[in-house]
Order: structure tokens, then C-alpha cells, then sequence
């Protein structure tokens, strides 16, 4: 593998892919007008997720404890997966389209089966890349 190429594969992740979200039954939750709910995500690799890892090491080190609580870690574990939610569809609050805000994106993603999804699309980015792991 060409070493300079690293840098374009890796670059990949900050391009969101569309991702649907599924129920616990498998069904997927629907927009109002019946299409899939969907969220855009980018990758692991991208200057989003980065950042928020970044935000994380330095809230942590704040902290200056040697333990953390689950409620710790639980948060942090939303914050991270929200920061790679850039975008979404067929969401809504009260029968109204619902912004894609940090804290509507935070609110569904205290849904594990929610928030497993995203981490699935978050960590398996490059699988959305055809090519990725060329060797020219």
C-alpha cells in the first residue's frame, strides 16, 4: 500500500453516509410521510468523531480520578457517537420535523439499539467505500 494514499483513504470518513435505523423487531422506524428514518454518519477517522474523542481525553484528565462512574462513561459513550450524527430524516417531536441538534441526536442515542446502529456505521465506514483498500 502507497503510503501518501493513507491520507485519502482515511479523508473518506468525513463524508457522511445514510444510514436507516431499526426498531428492536427489525422494522424500521418511519418518517411521517412513511419513508425509512434515516441519520447521516461519518467515520472514526473523521475531524469530527477525532475532536470529540479529543473533548472526552480532556474532560476525563479534568476530572483527576482514578475511577469513573457508569453514568460516566455512558455519556461519554453518547457524546462520541452523537458527534458523527451530522444530519438526519424522518425524525420528529410532536408531530413536528425534529433538528438533527446535538440534543435531539443525544436523546435517541440513550437508545442502545439506537446507539448501536450508529456505532456499527461509525467503526464500519470504510465497508461504505468501495475500493478503499486498494493496493495501486
Amino acid at each position: 500500500m502507497d503510503l501518501k494514499k493513507v491520507d485519502d483513504i482515511v479523508a473518506r470518513a468525513d463524508k457522511p453516509v445514510t444510514i436507516t435505523i431499526y426498531q428492536p423487531n427489525g422494522e424500521p422506524y418511519r418518517a411521517k410521510d412513511g419513508t425509512e428514518a434515516t441519520m447521516d454518519v461519518v467515520g472514526s477517522e473523521s475531524k469530527k468523531y477525532r475532536t470529540a474523542e479529543g473533548v472526552i481525553a480532556d474532560r476525563m484528565l479534568s476530572k483527576r480520578r482514578a475511577k469513573f462512574s457508569k453514568e460516566d462513561i455512558e455519556r461519554n459513550a453518547i457524546f462520541l457517537a452523537a458527534s458523527a450524527v451530522v444530519g438526519w430524516h424522518g425524525w420528529e417531536i410532536d408531530g413536528k420535523e425534529a433538528e438533527p441538534s446535538p440534543e435531539n441526536v443525544r436523546f435517541l442515542l440513550q437508545y442502545k439499539h439506537i446507539r448501536n446502529q450508529v456505532d456499527e456505521a461509525i467503526n464500519g465506514h470504510a465497508d461504505f467505500f468501495e475500493g478503499s483498500l486498494d493496493n495501486s
